[in-house]
């Protein structure tokens, strides 16, 4: 302990020391946060819908066939009762519920108007309004048609936007850029650390001492990742202030994932240190493996929307698990009972790649 406390402050000693950093940790999250949601755009496709049909005539099934006809979305369940699709939908498993009400066909030959439900997910804003917009087209101009042929008055749509009721696209932004201020902190900090120490020469005085590795990486990683946390907070407080972003779950869940995944890329950021021996090489290995991890796991492109393939490459992104747990706590108001598994996978990969860290540091006795 004696030995992890005189790195600690090593550490601290050094941040102080250079004027660009304390800059850069303070800048970073209030740049990143104000300007990004204000340029960003996603582009929807592949809407996952839940059905459910209470109808079960010709009338509802010619309309279920004209909806996945148009080609926007893909059926992800055929549900019994509005409460079970609601759950697919909380889950995460489909973007938009779809309810056929009971005697829409009668309704339909006496004239009358019937009530077709849209419910969207509107964590993603953007894919549960251009879905539930797509989907009211398709059933108006369905509705449009039965009026031509039978004289039928045509459908009433009842839209919900569920957990993003005011459709708030920067509601689905903000949280990911949360991630990537913690990504470029806490991975990339404790990075050039190392490697800076290397280029000034300090690091043979650590390789030469009786320092143990695992004491060296800990320093390491518990100081970049109170500095994480410092920018994730100042993050957090411009999301609440500036978008209105109020946390409908626990602060402990946030702020768990959060210190799991700092832990997470504190590691892997000292496995690219072990392997780069110039500032140049760090920054490169480092923004090959960020851009993957900011591409695939859902943090500003819906999993659901990439090829299936790399769907499954994605379980193997601890960010993935990351993305889930803060959308979850900050939209759904999840807790742990409902993240238990992206807390433990996110848990694994940190104990791991933290292990690696260790084992590949090469330390001169």
């Amino acid at each position: 302990m004696s030995a992890f406390r005189h790195l600690f402050i090593k550490e601290a000693k050094q941040f102080a020391a250079n004027p660009f950093m304390p800059a850069v940790l303070v800048l970073l999250p209030v740049l990143l946060m104000l300007l990004v949601p204000m340029a960003a755009n996603m582009e929807v496709r592949d809407v996952r819908l839940s059905i459910v049909d209470r109808d079960r005539s010709a009338m509802s099934a010619r309309l279920v066939d004209r909806i996945f006809q148009s080609g926007y979305f893909i059926f992800s369940s055929y549900e019994d009762t509005y409460e079970s699709a609601m759950a697919v939908l909380s889950r995460g498993d489909a973007d938009i519920v779809l309810e056929i009400p009971s005697g829409m066909e009668r309704a339909s030959g006496r004239g009358e108007t019937s009530e077709v439900y849209i419910a969207a997910n509107a964590v993603n804003n953007t894919k549960g309004v251009m879905g539930g917009g797509y989907l009211s087209s398709i059933v108006s101009e369905f509705s449009s048609e039965l009026r031509g042929t039978q004289g039928a008055s045509p459908l009433k749509i009842v839209p919900q936007y569920r957990y993003n009721p005011g459709q708030e696209y920067k509601l689905f932004m903000v949280p990911a850029l949360m991630i990537v201020v913690i990504i470029l902190v806490g991975g990339f900090f404790p990075t050039l650390s190392i490697v800076s120490e290397k280029e000034n020469g300090t690091i043979e005085q650590i390789n030469v001492s009786p320092v143990r590795k695992r004491d060296f990486i800990l320093s390491k990683v518990v100081f970049y990742g109170i500095l994480g946390i410092f920018a994730f907070t100042l993050a957090f407080l411009i999301a609440h202030f500036v978008y209105g972003l109020a946390s409908r779950g626990g602060l402990l869940e946030i702020y768990s994932g959060a210190m799991i995944f700092l832990v997470f890329i504190g590691g892997f950021g000292l496995i690219i240190s072990n392997y780069s021996d110039t500032m140049l090489q760090a920054v490169f290995m480092m923004l090959f493996f960020v851009l993957i991890f900011m591409l695939m796991s859902g943090i500003f492109t819906p999993v659901s929307s990439m090829e299936t393939w790399s769907q499954y490459v994605t379980y193997l992104l601890p960010t993935r698990y990351f993305v889930n747990i803060l959308r979850a706590v900050c939209l759904k108001g999840s807790q742990f009972a409902d993240l238990t598994f992206d807390f433990v996978m996110l848990s694994v990969f940190a104990v791991v790649i933290n292990a690696v860290a260790v084992i590949t540091y090469r330390k001169q006795n």
